[in-house]
């Protein structure tokens, strides 16, 4: 199915909140992970909504931003295509400084949402650069998400130590300000490593958002950065007030790394040469009758070890948010 763009996108989101579900949004940065998700999403027939940081992009890139942008949109479009499901892809955690990116990203319809992050600025300049993605985005079918709130911890080159709950009034006033398509709330999550049993979740300030929103007419689908930690009972619980999208980054990164080191540290006698012996990597050691053990080392193999680990997590927290079995289709907005 053709790579999807943001009408199509909205369409998704207007489903989930008729049907009480909500979207894992999953980031990426290499092709193991996506064809992990791609793999979990297309067995359980689910639209999949992908993600890439400005530093995913660099690192993509290889160093350079819009490069990696480029090509990793190109990945999600050429791995989407054959898969009977709809793929549509968020720019996570863009700022003000990456402005040529989010410019590029609407011009050549790279993605089908932005999320723009000023939420360590004011309000009133939170206000104006969320307004000015907006207004860039207009008329291209770009989504645009911005966030009202401050989360603790590190995503991406964003940093705070501290977390501000996110205003219902505040935010009523924001999204009729800015007129963004989705609202990202602070609500207790964190970004990183947490624990969800330690997370203090104000499923008050969620309903109340919700409330107020739909008391102004504005029909907004929310958003929850900083999920990876969150139970499954608190999952449901922040669907059934409205969240519509929850963001997955730190759960797969760490299903990542522990799938490799499982696997190199099974395999150290095929990959690493006996004690002792000269560690000649540049000859590939002739000073033996030992040689590392091709079948175990070629990346392909621990690559597919990765790909069924993500899809495995993948699979679970899918079920989490109750999107499996809801696909758009195709069509032909694929902008």
């Amino acid at each position: 199915m053709p790579f999807r763009g943001g009408r199509a996108l909205r369409e998704v989101y207007r489903r989930a909140e008729s049907g009480g579900y909500a979207f894992m949004a999953n980031n990426f940065s290499e092709a193991n992970t996506l064809i992990g998700l791609l793999d979990a999403y297309t067995s359980s027939r689910s639209d999949i909504l992908l993600q890439i940081t400005p530093g995913t992009a660099g690192f993509a890139g290889g160093g350079n931003k819009a490069a990696g942008l480029r090509a990793l949109a190109a990945m999600v479009r050429a791995l989407a295509a054959p898969r009977p499901i709809a793929a549509f892809l968020n720019l996570d955690h863009f700022t003000a400084r990456e402005m040529d990116l989010i410019e590029l990203a609407i011009g050549e319809r790279l993605a089908s949402s932005i999320m723009i992050d000023a939420s360590l600025e004011s309000f009133e300049e939170n206000v104006r650069i969320s307004r000015d993605v907006v207004h860039r985005a207009a008329g291209s079918g770009v989504l645009v998400e911005a966030e009202l709130g401050k989360l603790r911890g590190v995503e991406d080159a964003i940093a705070s130590d501290d977390a501000f709950y996110t205003d219902p009034d505040e935010a009523v006033e924001f999204v009729r300000r800015t007129g963004a398509d989705l609202l990202a709330i602070s609500i207790g999550t964190e970004h990183g490593v947490s624990k969800g049993k330690n997370i203090k979740l104000r499923l008050d300030l969620a309903r109340e958002i919700q409330a107020k929103l739909a008391g102004a007419g504005l029909s907004v689908p929310l958003v929850l950065h900083g999920s990876s930690g969150l139970l499954p009972e608190q999952v449901k619980a922040v669907i059934r007030f409205g969240v519509r999208k929850l963001n997955k980054d730190t759960h797969y990164q760490y299903v990542y790394s522990r799938t490799a080191c499982d696997f190199y540290r099974a395999h150290v006698a095929d990959i690493v040469p006996p004690e002792g012996m000269e560690d000649d990597v540049v000859n590939l050691f002739p000073g033996s009758s030992w040689s590392p053990n091709k079948k175990i080392f070629d990346p392909r193999v621990v690559g597919k070890a990765i790909q069924d680990g993500i899809r495995g997590i993948a699979l679970a927290l899918l079920e989490q948010a109750g999107s499996g079995g809801h696909t758009v289709g195709d069509g032909e907005d694929s902008r």
